[in-house]
């Protein structure tokens, strides 16, 4: 199964559900955040206790790619807002 990015689904909000959808997104993220956080200040402190296999740390690799990818398409989202006012007044 192909990997989706988000900058391949297209346009997928309207004007009338896009706060919806970013207030969601952001609730979601904050209270997952706060469950993760634990975890990995758990890690941190362990970090010179112990040696992650190699498959964990390609995992953790990932994962971190995973989460830079998605905070750099939210930077990009929120620094297009500037310029919707334009658009819409185009339109």
């Amino acid at each position: 199964m192909a990997r989706m990015r988000a900058s391949d689904v297209g346009f997928c909000v309207v004007d009338g559900n896009a706060d919806v959808i970013a207030d969601n997104l952001v609730h979601r993220i904050r209270e997952t955040a706060v469950e993760m956080e634990s975890q990995v200040n758990r890690l941190y402190r362990g970090r010179q206790a112990y040696d992650l296999t190699d498959g964990t740390k390609m995992d953790l690799d990932k994962a971190i790619e995973q989460l830079n990818y998605m905070a750099r398409t939210l930077r990009e989202i929120r620094s297009e807002q500037s310029k919707v006012v334009y658009l819409q007044a185009a339109e």
